[in-house]
């Protein structure tokens, strides 16, 4: 088995704000030679998240919406109290979300549906951000 390793690198300009990713992670599938097997794709950033979700603007801002409504940035929470900021909400966005996605690899590509598309959500920005993926397989 192959293991190829790689880091993306970007910059958000927003403090909400959906970048799509997914020709920047195609570009490290194809970069690593595998045919077969997974990707493996992660933030170390405790306040932004990865999800696949229908490649639509309308849905990208009703997503953040949504969890703004969910998850409010409220006086109350205690990390906001402490030395560390304001950005509990973001901290809270990143857990209900995930930091992680594990895809497939079939004759080289990532194995995506018709409308899927790969996200980093950045819930704190703007921020200079890491993203690693990994790929495995033969």
């Amino acid at each position: 088995m192959k293991v190829f390793s790689s880091t993306i690198r970007l910059t958000t300009t927003d403090k909400l704000e959906e970048v799509r990713i997914t020709d920047k992670v195609e570009a490290v599938v194809r970069e690593s030679e595998i045919q077969e097997g997974t990707v493996f794709v992660s933030t170390g950033h405790t306040t932004a998240a990865l999800h696949l979700n229908n490649a639509d603007k309308d849905i990208e801002k009703d997503f953040q919406d949504f969890l703004s409504e969910l998850i409010p940035n409220k006086d109350s929470y205690l990390h906001n109290k402490g030395e560390y900021g304001r950005n509990a909400d973001a901290h809270f966005k990143a857990i209900f979300v995930g930091n992680g996605l594990t895809l497939p690899i079939t004759k080289g590509r990532i194995s995506l549906g018709q409308w899927q598309l790969i996200y980093f959500s950045e819930f704190d920005g703007p921020r200079s951000r890491l993203i690693s993926v990994k790929v495995t397989g033969k």
